[in-house]
């Protein structure tokens, strides 16, 4: 995530932590996006019990959550991780 950052891609982040069972199931549906041909998004799943920092920096108030970068920034957060369509709409918002 840290080297994206400093090449300014555009990527999501999907945080999570294990004993969270939404974060379980959400994972899941993270995973169905990405087994989607068309999709070219790339997202990484951090834990957020190694890295509390981040989720302090990035002002994440709960698990699970998408934070979308663009050009390196944090620009929108989600928490409606409940279905895939609610997924697919996030990471295609402008």
């Amino acid at each position: 995530m840290y080297a994206a950052q400093k090449k300014g891609a555009d990527f999501t982040v999907f945080f999570f932590t294990p004993m969270c069972g939404n974060c379980q199931m959400a994972s899941r549906l993270v995973d169905m996006t990405q087994n989607v041909d068309n999709i070219h998004t790339t997202i990484a799943k951090v834990d957020l019990n190694y890295v509390p920092e981040i989720a302090q920096t990035l002002e994440i108030t709960s698990v699970p959550a998408l934070v979308k970068f663009k050009e390196g920034n944090p620009v929108d957060v989600s928490y409606r991780l409940h279905d895939v369509t609610a997924i697919f709409e996030f990471l295609y918002s402008e």
